[in-house]
């Protein structure tokens, strides 16, 4: 249970933002990130990263974010793992509470990777497939405003370059 909580509070802390609760949110930051963009077949990709190591990249066309990959890291003491647990053991628990979770929610999958001390996590949202409404629910996706249909691609950026992440060209 406690994985859960700690993944759940993870993914909500590394999530990004409907069409935007972040309308009131004022710039905070002058010395903000320079951000590249580059476009294949009109498709924007944007990848950003913070100084602990977490990465999201966005893929988009215009201002509809339409792909989120999320990759990030937790310390095994943070997920309450003890040493008498072997590799195999620990990968298992962790990918039932996550399978349970997320992999059964359409257009997400979260996988696992064990890394010295830590477990990597990444999660992948297709937002051609998923419902904002069910990615709302799972806590994966902010509300923001109730009318819109589309994950802004502009606003939510903007979100992580307030929060310490810079962007560019992937």
């Amino acid at each position: 249970m406690r994985i859960q909580y700690l993944l759940c509070v993870s993914l909500l802390l590394c999530g990004c933002t409907k069409l935007s609760d972040i309308t009131d949110q004022k710039t905070k930051s002058a010395n903000k990130a320079p951000v590249t963009t580059k476009k294949v077949n009109k498709t924007t990709v944007i990848d950003c990263k913070n100084d602990s190591s977490q990465q999201v990249t966005f893929e988009a066309k215009g201002d509809k974010i339409q792909k989120m990959t999320q990759v990030f890291a937790m310390n095994f003491s943070d997920l309450g793992i003890t040493d008498d647990m072997n590799s195999e053991q620990i990968q298992a628990k962790i990918n039932s509470s996550l399978d349970e979770k997320y992999n059964s929610i359409e257009g997400v999958h979260v996988s696992t990777q064990l890394k010295e001390e830590q477990v990597e996590v990444t999660v992948e949202m297709n937002f051609k497939t998923a419902d904002i409404d069910t990615l709302i629910e799972n806590g994966l996706l902010d509300k923001g405003e109730a009318k819109s249909d589309y994950v802004s691609l502009k606003k939510t950026q903007n979100v992580y370059k307030t929060e310490g992440f810079a962007c560019m060209t992937q």
